[in-house]
């Protein structure tokens, strides 16, 4: 994991890695979207699953309602602020509640700790534009 890549992309990235997709609405028509690389995902998955246990790392498209958006987004408020005391990576694993299979690469998340920061703090601001207007947003894993 040593490409770490905490970023937002307004259009599909153009790279071989996977993907994941945040769409507004239901995916009924072309909504507002943004992409992020699947590893950098993989860092805040268990933040959602710990505040909507409805979001299924096998579903392909994971539809997620505003009241349980706001939750989830508190879960990111916290995790940015217990981030920023973080002094192991054992700890940014606990914070995180990272997956398993990413715990052999806790040290290389925990050195990017500050983009981490960031790419949340920036997700943040994208889901709260949007569900001001909408009552979903989506998960998409294009894989």
């Amino acid at each position: 994991m040593s490409d770490l890549n905490f970023k937002l992309y307004q259009a599909t990235p153009e790279t071989d890695t996977s993907y994941i997709q945040l769409q507004v609405g239901k995916g009924k028509k072309k909504q507002p979207s943004v992409y992020m690389d699947s590893n950098a995902f993989d860092c805040i998955r268990g933040i959602i699953w710990n505040k909507h246990r409805e979001f299924g790392n096998q579903k392909k498209i994971n539809q997620i309602n505003n009241d349980d958006w706001h939750r989830i987004l508190i879960g990111f408020e916290e995790a940015i602020v217990d981030l920023e005391v973080c002094t192991t990576p054992d700890q940014l694993i606990h914070i995180l509640s990272i997956p398993n299979h990413l715990c052999s690469q806790k040290d290389s998340i925990f050195e990017h700790k500050k983009e981490l920061q960031t790419f949340i703090k920036d997700l943040i601001q994208w889901i709260e534009t949007h569900l001001k207007k909408e009552k979903y947003i989506l998960i998409i894993q294009n894989d």
